[in-house]
């Protein structure tokens, strides 16, 4: 599974990259809900990833994750043609 973690100092252009790679995946006509990671917990997170990895869905986006939540979703096994894009927290 591939893993894309945009890190940096607020404002420095983490969510508006993530945001663009959602346009361009809807371009493809691929749909891909962003959501907000500092919002759920980190339980939840992991297994909204792994729901939508069993249901076929080939990318999964998040905002404002913890480094708890990063290194929960680095741990699990998921197919190799999902991929996950994450924006860590500032």
């Amino acid at each position: 599974m591939p893993l894309h973690v945009f890190t940096g100092p607020r404002e420095s252009g983490k969510t508006r990259r993530l945001r663009a790679r959602q346009a361009e995946l809807q371009a493809q006509g691929i749909e891909a809900t962003i959501i907000t990671g500092n919002a759920c917990t980190t339980t939840y997170l992991v297994d909204r990833i792994q729901q939508q990895a069993k249901a076929g869905a080939r990318y999964f986006l998040a905002d404002d994750c913890t480094r708890d939540q990063i290194k929960a979703v680095q741990s699990i096994e998921l197919p190799e043609q999902f991929t996950v894009y994450l924006v860590r927290q500032a």
